[in-house]
């Protein structure tokens, strides 16, 4: 019986043994069902992608080692909410380097055993919060169009690129970030940003946020600068000589030097408080945005190269563009211009003058004009007969007599209203969809003769007579009488 008694506790011993190897051996078997760990959508994608061959069955083995994975959304998925809500199961990619995951919906996301990332995408989702404290190899990291209240990148010192934009940052410490190229943190809630440690950036956009200050000083790589949308009083951009590109509209400033940034291919600044700008340095610019400002003078006589300026809304009394016989795009609209001198600009395709105080305007040499707005100012004629590639006429609010656009047979859109004509010949516009006419004498009666391909009956159904209503700019009071538009088919 002792004996019996023996034999049973050995094989008691023995079979917890063997329950417990069999634990040890489980846990540590790569060929291990992972499949209840996986979000049923995740693993849907994850095997049309080919990465995974069945979503039913998922093992260990089969997808510790893959590195790459795109799981990325399309925005139009993006925008119908058929993407994807969850990345559980992504733990096992134990040997990811880059995640793809844009456009989607994702509410949360654990990377934290993804610790050979590289590269992390995780723009346009729902994200509240992002820890990447355990992602030490980072160089790559996207997380913009999120609501991150915070984010937290100071275990991440090999990031070279950082898109934080469009969240809901208020604060934002790249002190530990020294590598940084590129910084992306637009559109966000920052009251301040200290870019001193990031020596490295050649591209830093901070625009749209609450920036009253900004000290660049220190990034002397810098070729490209966004940082319109603040509240800047001033910037300092004398040490950046290497800046190409600079964007600082929408803010405060009543002054900006950019003597020192001989290499500047483009400038906006826009919206600002500037009572003079001098670019006589940048022979470089291509493109000049300096509209809504407070300027009296303008000298762009050294800006050969300008293929685009726009100096709208200012207080120009005089501009001279004959040294700028590149300019493709010209908007000098809202100044106090008497005269304008286009004949060098042969190379025009836009031309926007519109309230000024013209008295003549001669478009004989600009050719390749597409549009043309010389509206609100005091034209008693208008030459468009050499003007053939006119898609858009805007000659408003002038005191035209005539008018002849027989020539322009590529026009869409015609607006002669506020003038003195008695009556107007478009039947050789027969792609016009768009005629406001309105508020011109007419006959001085009752009618405003419109010689056409069609009469009254048979107006073109795409036809519009004043932005988006096909109704309003029929008829018009003028001078106590009512005028309506007479179409008349041209025999």
């Amino acid at each position: 019986m002792k004996s019996f008694f023996c034999l049973l506790l050995s094989l008691a011993l023995f079979a917890g043994c063997s329950k417990d190897d069999d634990l040890n051996d489980n846990s540590n078997d790569n060929s291990n069902d992972k499949t209840s760990d996986f979000n049923p959508a995740f693993a849907k994608i994850l095997q049309e992608k080919g990465y995974i061959s069945d979503s039913k069955r998922i093992l260990y083995e089969e997808v510790k080692d893959i590195e790459k994975i795109d799981i990325s959304g399309t925005y139009e998925d993006w925008v119908v909410g058929k993407v994807l809500t969850s990345l559980a199961g992504i733990e096992h990619f134990e040997s990811l380097t880059e995640l793809i995951c844009n456009y989607n919906q994702l509410t949360s996301l654990d990377v934290s055993k993804n610790t050979a990332l590289t590269t992390l995408d995780c723009n346009y989702n729902q994200l509240t919060s992002l820890d990447v404290s355990e992602n030490t190899a980072l160089t790559t990291l996207y997380c913009g169009n999120n609501q991150l209240t915070s984010l937290d990148v100071s275990e991440n010192t090999a990031l070279t690129t950082l898109n934080c934009g469009s969240n809901q940052l208020t604060s934002l410490d790249v002190s530990k970030n020294t590598a940084l190229t590129t910084l992306d943190c637009g559109y966000n809630q920052l009251t301040s940003l200290d870019v001193s440690k990031n020596t490295a950036l050649t591209t830093l956009y901070c625009g749209n946020n609450q920036l009253t200050s900004l000290d660049v000083s220190e990034n002397t790589a810098l070729t490209t600068l966004y940082c319109g949308s603040n509240q800047l009083t001033s910037l300092d951009v004398s040490e950046n000589t290497a800046l190409t590109t600079l964007y600082c509209g929408s803010n405060q400033l009543t002054s900006l030097d950019v003597s020192e940034n001989t290499a500047l291919t483009t400038l906006y600044c826009g919206s600002n408080q500037l009572t003079s700008l001098d670019v006589s340095k940048n022979t470089a610019l291509t493109t000049l945005n300096c509209y809504y400002n407070q300027l009296t003078s303008l000298d762009v006589s050294e800006n050969t190269a300008l293929t685009t300026l726009y100096c709208y809304y200012n207080q120009l009394t005089s501009l001279d563009v004959s040294e700028n016989t590149a300019l493709i795009m010209l908007y000098c609209g809202s100044n106090q211009l008497t005269s304008l001198d286009v004949s060098k600009n042969t190379a025009l395709t836009t031309l926007d003058c519109y309230y000024n105080q013209l008295t003549s305007l001669d478009v004989s040499e600009n050719t390749a004009l597409t549009m043309l707005d010389c509206g609100n100012n005091q034209l008693t004629s208008l030459d468009v007969s050499k003007n053939t590639a006119l898609t858009m006429l805007y000659c408003y609010y002038n005191q035209l007599t005539s008018l002849d656009v027989s020539k322009n047979t590529a026009l869409t859109e015609l607006d002669c209203s506020d003038n003195q004509l008695t009556s107007l010949d478009i039947n050789k516009n027969t792609d016009l969809t768009y005629l406001v006419c309105c508020n011109n004498p007419g006959d001085g009666e009752s009618l405003f003769p419109v010689t056409a391909w069609f009469d009254n009956d048979h107006i073109p159904g795409e036809m519009k007579f004043y932005y988006s209503d096909t109704q309003y700019g029929k008829t018009w009071d003028y001078d106590g009488k009512t005028i309506r538009i007479d179409f008349r088919k041209a025999e």
